[in-house]
């Protein structure tokens, strides 16, 4: 059987399944160029990069959507023209307060900056600049007055609310290019370990035999990612460890098939 396998070109899905079932087309792998293990990365940073992007993509979708209708619910109408803030309703204008967050509008500016000094974080509007506590004593001010001759109101906003979907298909593509990149520099790092057990099986493999080896075994932690991405969950402490081991699992099993092979072909010669 593995003989057949070693001559028969394979598909991207043949390889896949042979790399999760153990590396089964390892004669494979050793005839091919690191290169042809590279495109294999990448095509499968596409797949499941693409695949584990559709939960985060369509949770990003959601809250961009419920975002815009709180906005639409709950904000009251204002204008802000040449640099003066206006609001509709009642001053000061509460919209959180808790011991970590303190928003308010006080388009009427009687409400002192020092409110902010109680609370973690938070957000002052007055009628002609923003301040925004961040973090401890760190706090930024915007002068509306850099907005002169500008007019902005609510529903202008709305109209272009709608536009930060568009972040949307970056998480795909930052998403894919994190699968490969990262499963470039895992496969260096585990084929690094792997010439310890190239010298211990006296397999006689090349750097770039390991390497190649090493992105096919990258294939079963990656899926594992991917469907933990899938699920929402969350890594766990030293995941990085667990991923890593798993693929070196792999490494080691492949080459103690290829050491077995070589001791029945020696035998075999005698």
């Amino acid at each position: 059987m593995e003989s057949n396998i070693g001559k028969r070109k394979l598909s991207f899905w043949s390889k896949a399944i042979f790399s999760v079932q153990g590396i089964k087309h390892y004669k494979d792998v050793l005839k091919d160029t690191a290169g042809k293990s590279i495109i294999y990365l990448l095509l499968l940073s596409l797949l499941l990069g693409a695949v584990g992007s559709l939960r985060g993509a369509i949770d990003t979708n959601n809250g961009i959507s419920q975002f815009i209708k709180i906005y639409n619910d709950k904000c009251p109408d204002f204008e802000l023209k040449d640099g003066q803030l206006s609001v509709t309703g009642d001053m000061p204008l509460v919209l959180s307060k808790d011991n970590n967050y303190y928003f308010v509008i006080d388009t009427t500016n009687n409400t002192s900056t020092d409110v902010l000094n109680s609370y973690d974080r938070g957000i002052l509007i007055l009628k002609d600049k923003l301040i925004e506590k961040q973090s401890g004593a760190q706090t930024q001010i915007f002068d509306f007055k850099s907005l002169q001759g500008s007019t902005i109101n609510k529903k202008q906003v709305n109209v272009y609310l709608p536009l930060i979907k568009l972040v949307i298909p970056f998480i795909f593509i930052g998403n894919i290019i994190w699968y490969f990149l990262g499963g470039l520099l895992s496969a260096l790092f585990l084929a690094l370990l792997a010439l310890i057990i190239n010298g211990v099986f006296k397999t006689n493999l090349k750097y770039g035999q390991l390497y190649s080896i090493s992105i096919y075994a990258l294939t079963t932690p990656l899926i594992i990612d991917t469907i933990l991405k899938i699920i929402s969950i969350e890594h766990f402490s030293y995941y990085w460890l667990a991923y890593h081991i798993i693929g070196f699992g792999y490494i080691c099993f492949a080459l103690n098939k290829i050491k077995n092979s070589n001791t029945g072909t020696n035998l075999r010669q005698l």
